[in-house]
């Protein structure tokens, strides 16, 4: 078993990062189908891969679900300090695809680039966030309700409404000349449209940058280490 996936993790490696430098930790397994990949755990009989984040904001506008400290912290949910490169590795030995095409070099995040977004595929992937408590009793979510959806029922008035549940897009950022860009930006996962981040919003209003907040009813406080959890969907790609 080990030998195989150590195959599979050369290959995947070669494959993906030939164009650039293939500076992995390599996979360690610590327990009968858990891998670790630096600091990013991979278990392939639950089909998941996670690794440590910390809670970055409990209030205002959010482009980014998750950054590294490299990203746009200033817009930004949670933070981490692990590589985007480990955790498309991780991925791609679990089994996710992405969106397997090229992209050309990111631009700043705006209506207009948003308006001319293409609509992403890739794997459904679903994301929960566990941690503990003040008191030491672990909670676990999906990471859905810590944002709120802000639309303008009026003139005076917007409505708010938690995320919708559901699934999120594992799209596995590209290649960029040498660079790829989920690392060299920064970007785990996505609010608003942005082909450059590993994971991206499928839910309407994507294609808007103003919409997106924290829920500040929900999230723990600032600084609260966290456990990002990504699970693949099986045959929901």
């Amino acid at each position: 078993m080990r030998l195989i996936f150590f195959s599979l993790f050369l290959f995947s490696a070669a494959h993906l990062f030939a164009e650039a430098p293939a500076d992995f930790a390599a996979p360690k397994e610590v327990a009968p189908g858990v891998f670790e990949i630096g600091a990013v755990r991979l278990d392939k009989g639950a089909g998941t891969v996670s690794f440590p984040a910390k809670v970055n904001m409990v209030d205002g506008l959010i482009e980014y679900l998750l950054v590294s400290p490299e990203g746009a912290k200033h817009e930004s949910l949670l933070v981490s300090e692990v590589q985007p490169k480990e955790v498309h590795m991780a991925m791609l030995l679990l089994g996710a695809k992405g969106m397997a095409t090229a992209g050309s070099a990111p631009g700043r995040i705006d209506a207009e680039s948003l308006a001319k977004a293409p609509k992403l595929t890739g794997d459904r992937i679903g994301i929960a966030v566990r941690w503990k408590t003040a008191a030491g009793e672990e909670r676990s979510v999906p990471v859905e309700r810590w944002i709120i959806k802000r639309m303008a029922a009026s003139r005076k008035a917007a409505k708010e409404v938690v995320a919708e549940d559901g699934p999120w897009l594992y799209t596995g950022s590209y290649f960029y000349e040498t660079r790829f860009l989920a690392q060299t930006e920064g970007a785990f996962a996505s609010m608003v449209s942005y082909p450059a981040a590993l994971i991206n919003n499928p839910r309407n209003g994507a294609n808007d940058d103003h919409l997106w907040f924290v829920n500040k009813a929900a999230v723990p406080p600032e600084g609260t280490a966290v456990d990002f959890i990504i699970k693949l969907e099986v045959n929901g790609r």
